[in-house]
């Protein structure tokens, strides 16, 4: 199923575009429901939707504006415009940025579904048949401490996937929904695991490899796995954001496939119960923090220093912004105040 986020300033065009359609029937689950650019890009930052519906003119960051970042945040997301003004220079910088659709308000529904079922063409597809049922009859497996119905239930699924590189992220995946029912891994644990898969060519022996991992997660007493969930993912994820605040393309999926090799869904919901907030939050709230420490350094005469310095150097007016957001001033008047 793909993710879609609504962004639009009208309530009314957002809870139409909601509740009118039927979503499930074209395999697509609504992540969130926007009605500015700011809250927009933090939606993005916490649920990594595959396809983007948005508004142009909002308050804040516009939706062209909002495009143009994301492009460098994450260059798979699909945008659909939504707009009122028919302008050329518009459509043009849409057409610049990519935009696969330019819908001009009022939109019907049947509009609005060709649309999105354009732009699910150029989305990546993924195999996973049955992944609910098996988690389901694991878990009965589990249940009965029935350990060899269990390896046959992995061997019969695993015969649907011939290559290593169809494998590798659906094993990644189904070890991650098991996961949700336990413990946490720590990340060392899942540095290991994803070490092993990534670098097995050989099918049999990955299959192999992700069986056992299942099976010990599985069927390892709970006392004897917690022993292995000292560092919390949350933790993890917070120690690599604090080394990298510079870094303006930063992001809680560029993190799960590249530092973590797991689900940026699965990440998303383990940050938020582990940390007790969003990841959109805590890394906002973190850059705005070192901000305001080298605001009372430095002074209003570096204020664009400090942008690039905390992962805003691309947009200093967007630094402005979640800068008053946080603290109820202006950079330059709270270096003005300190």
């Amino acid at each position: 199923m793909h993710k879609l986020l609504i962004a639009d300033d009208e309530k009314l065009i957002r809870e139409a575009i909601v509740e009118l359609i039927d979503w499930e029937a074209l395999d697509i689950q609504i992540t969130a429901s926007c009605k500015n650019g700011m809250e927009t890009l933090d939606a993005i930052m916490d649920t990594a939707p595959d396809i983007v519906m948005t508004d142009i003119r909002m308050p804040g960051l516009d939706g062209l504006d909002l495009i143009e970042k994301l492009q460098s945040l994450d260059s798979h997301i699909q945008f659909i415009i939504l707009t009122g003004y028919p302008e050329f220079d518009y459509a043009r910088r849409a057409i610049k940025y990519g935009v696969r659709e330019y819908l001009l308000k009022p939109i019907s529904e049947e509009a609005i579904i060709e649309a999105v079922n354009h732009v699910k063409k150029s989305l990546p597809v993924y195999s996973n048949p049955g992944i609910a049922d098996l988690v389901s009859r694991l878990l009965v497996c589990r249940q009965e401490g029935n350990t060899e119905q269990a390896r046959l239930l992995l061997d019969h699924f695993f015969t649907h996937f011939a290559k290593p590189a169809e494998l590798r992220p659906v094993g990644l995946n189904l070890l991650m929904e098991l996961h949700t029912q336990f413990l946490p891994p720590s990340a060392e644990d899942l540095s290991h695991f994803a070490e092993q898969i990534l670098s097995e060519q050989n099918v049999m022996n990955l299959r192999d490899i992700i069986s056992r991992q299942i099976i010990s997660l599985l069927f390892t007493d709970s006392k004897q796995k917690s022993a292995f969930a000292k560092t919390s993912l949350a933790d993890t994820v917070k120690a690599y954001v604090s080394a990298h605040l510079d870094d303006e393309n930063l992001s809680l999926k560029y993190i799960a496939e590249n530092l973590l090799y797991i689900n940026v869904s699965y990440l998303s919901r383990t940050f938020t119960k582990q940390s007790g907030e969003k990841f959109s939050n805590y890394i906002n709230r973190s850059r705005i923090e070192k901000a305001q420490r080298l605001l009372r350094q430095s002074g209003a005469d570096h204020i664009h220093v400090i942008a690039e310095a905390v992962g805003f150097g691309s947009n200093p007016q967007y630094f402005s912004q979640v800068f008053k957001k946080y603290t109820g001033s202006t950079p330059s008047q709270f270096a003005e105040n300190k």
